[in-house]
C-alpha cells in the first residue's frame, strides 16, 4: 500500500492515546483487554502484563487491516478539543446539597464537583 501525502499511517495510529479497558474473566481465568474506540479490538492474557503486551499486537493488526481496506478509523478524543466548560443542570434540591457540602469543605461548588467526578472516575 502506497502512502498518500498527508495520509495518516500505521505509526500515527499506534501512537494515539487509546482508551484501554482491562477486565478479569472469572470463567476463563484470564484478563481481557479492549480498546474502547475500536469495536472488536481486544486480546487477553493470563497476567496483566501479558494482556497489555497482546493488545499492542491486536491494535497493530486491527489498524493495519482497516488501512488496507481503506476504512475510516475512529480516533480517541484529543485533550486540546476540550476547554473545561460543561453545562450541567440538576434539581434545586441537589444544587442545595452540593452548595452545603462545598461550604462545609471550604471549596467552591466547581471544585467540589471536580473532586467528586475525579473520585468516581478513579473507581471506574
Amino acid at each position: 500500500m502506497t502512502k498518500i501525502e498527508g495520509q495518516k499511517d500505521l505509526n500515527y495510529y499506534l501512537n494515539l492515546h487509546w482508551t484501554y479497558k482491562l477486565e478479569w474473566d472469572d470463567e476463563d481465568q484470564i484478563y481481557v483487554v479492549s480498546i474502547a474506540e475500536l469495536k472488536g479490538c481486544m486480546s487477553h492474557g493470563k497476567t496483566i502484563e501479558e494482556a497489555s503486551y497482546m493488545i499492542k499486537d491486536a491494535l497493530k493488526s486491527y489498524i493495519s487491516s482497516m488501512l488496507e481496506d481503506n476504512e475510516e478509523i475512529p480516533e480517541p478524543p484529543k485533550p486540546e478539543e476540550y476547554k473545561g466548560r460543561i453545562a450541567y443542570r440538576t434539581t434545586s434540591g441537589r444544587h442545595y446539597r452540593i452548595a452545603k457540602k462545598a461550604v462545609a469543605e471550604r471549596k467552591s461548588i466547581s471544585k467540589l464537583i471536580d473532586d467528586l467526578i475525579d473520585k468516581g472516575l478513579a473507581s471506574s
